[in-house]
């Protein structure tokens, strides 16, 4: 039996066009499905990201009650400056100083979306991953 693959994230919010927006723009991600105001789906081909609304009247729904967002998302990317601007430029805020990168090897880049989702961005990977 192959070894499973994390292949998807979900993010739960309240407006998930304005979610998606960002999620799309900063990280260059395609929209490869969705349901109208409840759901849109995007991927950068091997990961999706799930951006999704659960509706009060949907209270049966196995998720209803989980908390929105989640801790944070890893991206890995080839410029982690360019990254910054582009994130930035698209509502998100630093948080951690950019020019401090004294943690060696295992540094990355910390920042928040402007719905509070915390984005570790590396230009090295993390164990397990190929680049």
């Amino acid at each position: 039996m192959a070894k499973p693959k994390l292949r998807h994230v979900a993010i739960k919010t309240d407006d998930v066009h304005k979610e998606a927006a960002f999620w799309s723009k900063s990280f260059d991600l395609e929209q490869v499905g969705g349901h109208g105001d409840v759901a849109v789906f995007l991927s950068d081909g091997v990961m999706n990201l799930a951006i999704i609304k659960i509706p009060e009247d949907m209270k049966d729904f196995p998720n209803y009650d989980a908390p929105y967002g989640l801790n944070h998302i890893g991206f890995v990317v080839d410029d982690i400056d360019t990254q910054v601007a582009k994130c930035s430029g698209e509502g998100a805020v630093a948080t951690v100083d950019p020019n401090h990168r004294d943690a060696g090897a295992t540094w990355e880049m910390k920042m928040r979306s402007p719905s509070g989702i915390d984005i570790d961005l590396s230009d090295h990977g993390w164990p397990g991953i190929t680049l």
